[in-house]
């Protein structure tokens, strides 16, 4: 995810407390964008959306279904849980949402999101979201919310679940019923926190309000990004994206308790610190086994974003570059390397273990699905799902223009599934406090400076496979997509 500026407060809707007339019209243009049904987004096409009329033809297989998305036709959407909006607890919508669990609650869906909020869109003064007495640290803006929706997700509340976090990225849900959220640094209390972050946070999905997330400090403190969970073993695969990466596992002493446990890392049997970024074929099968890292909650990591990184390397683990999503299809693993392939545009892997199952001493397979080499078919993967055919949904993070959500079919070709019509407006970038920064040495310009089309964040499919939601990072809505899935290869 991109490095952004922000300073959000606790209950205002954004940073300098609205003192610019621009900032506040823009909070209220997301908050309207939130309320619109699929109906009143056909109406607000027709009544000069820049989208243009529904049902024209964007290209590529999409027709034009609201002013926010563009889906294949017959598909609908609605959209919900808007920047700005009031939620139930009293507090106001965080922005920049990212990954999502979705969780079966009766007749209900309640949908658990992180807000990317801190120091991976720098924020400079941080300020709690929600209560303070319920944060992990009263200095960490990053936080989750939970949305319930009906059936017809249609919301019906929503709230401030767990706080004090930061960049809380991607994640993933458990078997046993809570949401990993991952923090996407390792800032601490050497700058301007009062913790020390860069951890996977475990949180009661079925909380009715705020209540402090568990750290899992076995799992490593390292810039985390997803993490997707074997129902079987329990077993938690974890990405990392800090360029370079590693690709990790953590093996619980107990299943479902994740207090305990080892943490190790990707290896290429024979072929120790294996560079997969350059000059892979796809379908090629590399035999893999794992190495354990030794004490991956490092102190230094805070100032050393790499150590855990480097002491894996060390042991012989294979280098990936950008690893964002990661998802269960059957028994296998798929995760992606948004930076990865011969283009830099991505790669798509899967790992499927074949040996001693869920053991320390496991061995499997893995497989390159995919690659691509052609930015206008895929740029940049990042959050991924499964969908209702066992197929995998890919969320865009790329440097066009443009973002999509795509399919990966069965024969290896890709679908698309979505487009964001949502044009950026600079005002709500600054409301949301996703701002290019020229004073970080490291930032880069992207979608998200106000040029072409925020990133698509968080697709997950609601548990009966009809809906699949998906958040647009700015303005900062969770959008949810209908339509025949088969039709389109998943």
């Amino acid at each position: 995810m991109d490095r952004k500026r922000d300073s959000s407060t606790s209950r205002g809707l954004t940073r300098r407390d609205f003192i610019k007339a621009g900032v506040a019209g823009a909070a209220g243009v997301a908050a309207g964008v939130g309320s619109t049904t699929p109906a009143g987004a056909h109406d607000r096409a027709r009544n000069g959306s820049a989208s243009g009329r529904v049902g024209a033809s964007v290209g590529g297989g999409l027709v034009v279904a609201g002013p926010e998305l563009a889906l294949p036709p017959g598909f609908t959407y609605k959209t919900f849980g808007a920047f700005g909006s009031p939620m139930q607890d009293g507090f106001t919508t965080p922005p920049i949402p990212d990954g999502m669990g979705v969780f079966a609650d009766g007749a209900n869906v309640r949908i658990v999101r992180n807000h990317e909020l801190g120091d991976g869109n720098d924020v400079v003064h941080p300020s709690v979201y929600g209560l303070p007495d319920s944060a992990y640290d009263p200095s960490g803006p990053g936080c989750t919310t939970t949305m319930v929706v009906d059936s017809n997700a249609d919301l019906i509340e929503s709230f401030v679940s767990a706080n004090g976090m930061d960049s809380n990225c991607a994640g993933g849900a458990t078997p046993w019923g809570t949401w990993l959220s991952c923090e996407e640094t390792t800032i601490g209390t050497h700058s301007r926190r009062q913790k020390p972050h860069g951890y996977v946070f475990e949180i009661d999905a079925m909380s009715d309000g705020s209540a402090p997330g568990k750290r899992r400090r076995a799992m490593g403190r390292f810039v985390h990004e997803a993490a997707a969970v074997d129902a079987d073993t329990g077993v938690v695969y974890l990405t990392e994206d800090n360029n370079p990466d590693c690709f990790y596992r953590f093996v619980a002493d107990t299943f479902g308790d994740l207090r305990s446990g080892t943490l190790q890392a990707l290896r290429v049997k024979g072929q120790p610190r294996y560079n997969t970024v350059r000059g892979e074929t796809v379908g090629e099968v590399l035999p893999v086994n794992w190495v354990t890292v030794p004490n991956p909650d490092r102190a230094e990591a805070e100032a050393h974003p790499a150590t855990v990184e480097l002491i894996a390397r060390s042991h012989g683990a294979a280098r990936f570059l950008s690893g964002e999503g990661a998802t269960m299809v059957g028994n296998s693993v798929v995760f992606d390397s948004s930076d990865g392939g011969d283009a830099g545009l991505g790669q798509i892997w899967r790992y499927t273990p074949t040996v001693n199952m869920g053991d320390l001493d496991e061995e499997g397979e893995l497989e390159l699905l995919y690659e691509s080499t052609d930015r206008s078919v895929l740029d940049g993967p990042d959050n991924l799902c499964t969908s209702p055919n066992d197929r995998v949904v890919i969320a865009e993070d790329g440097k066009e223009n443009r973002s999509f959500v795509r399919g990966l079919k069965h024969d290896g070709t890709i679908v698309n599934v979505a487009r964001n019509l949502v044009p950026m407006r600079l005002s709500i970038i600054d409301a949301s406090g996703k701002l290019y920064d020229p004073s970080v040495p490291d930032d880069d310009f992207s979608p998200a400076d106000g040029l072409g089309y925020s990133e698509f964040a968080g697709p997950r499919f609601s548990p009966d496979g009809t809906w699949l939601f998906v958040n647009i990072q700015v303005p900062g809505i969770t959008c949810a997509i209908t339509g025949d899935w088969a039709s389109l290869g998943l």
